[in-house]
């Protein structure tokens, strides 16, 4: 090792081995003075303990060791296993302090609340109903609409006349043929203002509503009779099965259509829809 005077700074080297652990006096040759030499201590060795970290054994002494003499663990190991779970433990931490300024910087739920608002205001019965009357008065007009533009009166005398050999007047093919595309018309055209004015919630919407309702439950069961009473006039054989058949038909459509729009007029009078219509 490499050694210098403390007086004169003199240096020189000695072997390590020639110095004791309790240290070695010297003379400088350049000046006698006596001073003492020390080994230098070696580096500490951060996996030599003198107590486990793990299960706490102890020397109690000056005596050190790299495994555990008690649990077998290694020190190294240990210590490198501990960093690490420190090291992840930190970044779990930073993690969450990250979500948790993306959740403070995220727009507040009030928007999602009002669209959810919005959605469920649309489904309100008052809506519902108007756009369902709309719906089928467009396309009842629509079917009236489709039956005019097709209707020719030469046509249908035509037919009936090689049918019964029978001659009919231009009045009697338009009540039997012309007659109930025009109802369908009138009919879509005023359900669809009807359904318009209600979904408005003006001050007659729902007399107008409630009118239109009833007078589709009797419409029904009358174009039904009608139609059943021109059959009957028809010049063809007529049967009993036939007539028990026309007869039950008509009530089972009357009863399809009418029941369904006799509970909607009903639950006209529900507080829910009262309570935002103005009557």
């Amino acid at each position: 090792m490499k050694i210098s005077c403390p007086k004169c700074s003199a240096s020189g080297t000695i072997p390590d081995h020639e110095i004791p652990e309790t240290g070695r006096f010297l003379n400088c040759p350049r000046c006698n003075e006596c001073f003492s030499v020390t080994k230098p201590r070696a580096a500490k060795n951060e996996y030599l303990v003198d107590t486990c970290p793990s299960c706490s054994f102890s020397t109690f002494g000056d005596e050190t060791f790299s495994t555990c003499p008690k649990c077998g663990i290694m020190i190294k190991t240990f210590i490198e296993r501990q960093r690490e779970e420190n090291i992840l433990k930190r970044n779990q931490e930073l993690l969450g302090k990250k979500l948790n300024n993306i959740e403070v910087s995220a727009p507040p739920p009030e928007a999602a609340t009002t669209t959810v608002a919005d959605f469920i205001d649309n489904l309100h019965p008052v809506k519902l109903i108007g756009w369902g009357v709309a719906a089928v008065a467009v396309a009842v007009f629509g079917f009236g609409l489709m039956g005019i533009s097709e209707h020719d009166s030469t046509k249908i005398k035509e037919l009936i006349f090689l049918q019964r050999e029978e001659q009919v007047s231009d009045i009697y093919v338009f009540m039997h043929y012309a007659l109930p595309h025009w109802v369908k018309i009138i009919y879509g055209l005023s359900s669809l203002s009807v359904a318009i004015i209600f979904l408005k919630r003006l001050k007659v919407s729902l007399k107008a509503m409630s009118g239109l309702l009833w007078t589709t439950i009797f419409l029904v069961p009358l174009i039904y009779f009608i139609s059943f009473y021109f059959w009957v006039q028809v010049p063809i054989p007529h049967s009993f099965g036939g007539y028990l058949t026309e007869i039950l038909y008509a009530v089972f459509i009357s009863a399809l259509v009418g029941l369904p729009l006799f509970l909607l007029e009903r639950y006209l009078h529900n507080r829910k829809i009262t309570s935002v219509v103005n009557l």
